[in-house]
């Protein structure tokens, strides 16, 4: 007999170990087969590259600079309104402030069409370009030679509505110009200036953005920034 002949005679033709099902000793039966566990596939870990980090990075610290210019701006022109007696507390004489909210594209809209309204209704010549400007005292005034200029001053003394309608189409354009200039504040940075140069020239150019706000109403629309208006809506 050949070894492999012997080896499967004494093994009964088995050439290997088998481990015995354990039994339970409650009931004498046969225990199920344990399954072997299952294999984890392994962990998939997702880096981005630098370039697309560094252009989330970039535009988040472009908005939140903006951001935070906006609602100094805002801030500044609620406390001018505090300075005329509107929102103070009768009881307890504190200062209050309506929350910040920034103006949008449906603002805008919305004084184009009510001021087309009542330059209709007033009769006023509209194939002249407006030019409006906040007159520092709570008014509207025509800053270019238009025939009509007296009355479509008296439009917005006599209109509420019209009124506020400008201060948030100027503020939205104004925002507009703010946030071109804080794209040239971070090219700035990127191009070697240095943060605190950087910094001060933003503060001076936003500073004249505001004060020199002017709105130029032609054919129903108010003219509008081209890159300012692809980021507020």
């Amino acid at each position: 007999m050949s070894n492999n002949n012997a080896l499967t005679g004494m093994t009964g033709g088995l050439t290997r170990p088998q481990t015995p099902q354990p039994i339970s000793f409650d009931s004498g039966q046969p225990l199920p087969k344990r399954q072997a566990p299952a294999v984890l596939p392994p962990s998939v870990k997702v880096s981005l590259s630098e370039d697309v980090t560094g252009e989330q990075s970039k535009g988040q610290r472009l908005t939140e600079k903006y951001e935070q210019s906006a609602r100094e701006l805002l801030s500044h022109q609620q406390a001018d309104e505090t300075d005329n007696g509107e929102l103070i507390d009768g009881e307890t004489g504190a200062v209050i402030l309506a929350p910040l909210e920034l103006p949008n594209k449906k603002d805008l809209e919305a004084f184009e069409d009510l001021f087309s309204n009542e330059l209709a209704k007033a009769g006023v010549d509209t194939s002249i370009p407006i030019k409006l400007k906040s007159n520092g005292e709570g008014g509207v005034m025509v800053t270019n030679d238009h025939p009509d200029k007296e009355k479509i001053e008296a439009m917005f003394e006599n209109n509420p509505d019209l009124q506020q309608g400008f201060v948030k189409a100027e503020t939205y354009t104004t925002l507009q110009k703010i946030y071109q200039l804080h794209q040239q504040w971070l090219q700035n940075v990127e191009n070697g200036m240095s943060e605190e140069a950087a910094g001060n020239w933003l503060v001076t150019a936003s500073n004249n953005a505001v004060e020199n706000s002017e709105l130029t109403f032609n054919k129903g629309k108010v003219a509008q920034s081209p890159l300012g208006k692809s980021f507020l809506s």
